[in-house]
């Protein structure tokens, strides 16, 4: 029996191995780390990622909060198919999730008045407590700008507040937000972030605040349409599916104007016309998600337990028309679940 020569790689110094291992594709990191202990810490030290971020090797990850009877379940998307995160089986109820770089923010409660705020760390597969928000809120929904995430919100005064958390700092900043918002018209209502502005949909009327001049504003062209919690930004242009008219349809705040999203095949709109609710929408990179529910094949059953995505490239041609591409369209996730929040990660 010969032995077999060392690997070159295992020969070089660590910065080396880990300029190397940092350019590799992440989904390969578990093989990876069997081949040897020494891997296996560098593929999860921070260090690696680090490196992927100065390399500009980081990627665009997927991952989908699933709440069903057993609670939240944690999946990432990866080649048509989800991969369950099963060292992530028991995290917190929220109930508005935001995205910046590598983690994602949680916060508020399932029902009720809330001060709950979490993250998991998307690179470690771990869930961290965060500093409790100033003040409980119900109904909470959250955008990410400039280094800032602002929770929007419902308190116990029945009025409606807005809290700003600094993602450097990882504190809350002092002082509360206090549109001019009718509590009536809050209940489950849209945040979205475009154009350095924050968007809020508050049926039946849009709310627009910029945070540089501290200013609220309205939109009447961006109230004429009702997009709301199934509504997403791409590249600062919102998207929402038009259930009465079987449209994507798109709102550019610059020119203030709604559009339809041009090229999608009619075969698209037949598959999500054959569900039981309206599709949402998911930024996924600079692509679109649609994902929609199908029912069993019982007439009897009422509860969605198939979960169908789309894929969508989107080209701005001239003229400023927008057209969109399906890369792929197929049921993902196949159980009984009352919820799907998917959220874009760089990793």
């Amino acid at each position: 029996m010969t032995n077999e020569p060392p690997s070159l790689i295992t020969s070089l110094p660590d910065d080396i191995v880990l300029d190397i291992l940092a350019r590799v594709p992440r989904w390969d990191y578990p093989t990876l780390s069997l081949v040897s202990q020494h891997f296996q810490s560098l593929v999860v030290s921070p260090e690696i990622y680090s490196r992927r971020s100065l390399l500009r090797c980081t990627e665009n990850f997927l991952y989908v909060l699933v709440l069903s009877k057993r609670g939240y379940c944690l999946y990432i998307l990866h080649r048509k198919a989800f991969v369950h995160i099963s060292s992530l089986s028991d995290i917190p109820y929220c109930e508005s999730f935001v995205a910046v770089g590598s983690r994602i923010y949680m916060f508020g409660g399932v029902v009720g008045v809330s001060s709950n705020a979490f993250s998991i760390d998307c690179r470690s597969h771990t869930v961290k407590p965060l500093p409790h928000m100033p003040i409980c809120l119900a109904h909470t929904v959250a955008g990410f700008m400039d280094e800032k995430i602002y929770v929007f919100g419902q308190c116990s005064m029945k009025s409606m507040v807005m809290v700003v958390f600094n993602t450097k700092t990882h504190m809350w900043e002092p002082g509360l937000i206090k549109p001019d918002i009718s509590p009536e018209t809050w209940e489950f209502g849209s945040m979205v972030v475009m154009a350095d502005k924050i968007y809020i949909r508050s049926n039946p009327s849009s709310f627009i605040y910029a945070p540089k001049e501290s200013k609220w504003e309205t939109d009447e062209m961006l109230n004429s349409k009702n997009w709301d919690n199934d509504s997403c930004v791409v590249d600062d242009v919102l998207y929402y599916y038009d259930s009465y008219e079987d449209r994507l349809r798109a709102y550019d705040p610059k020119q203030k104007c709604w559009g339809v999203v041009k090229g999608l095949d009619e075969e698209l709109f037949d598959e999500i016309r054959r569900g039981p609710y309206w599709p949402y929408t998911a930024c996924f990179g600079r692509n679109l998600l649609l994902y929609f529910y199908k029912r069993y094949q019982e007439p009897r059953s009422r509860t969605p337990s198939k979960i169908w995505w789309a894929e969508i490239s989107l080209e701005r041609r001239q003229g400023g028309e927008i057209w969109g591409k399906v890369e792929w369209c197929d049921r993902v996730l196949y159980e009984q679940s009352e919820f799907a929040m998917p959220v874009s990660v760089m990793v």
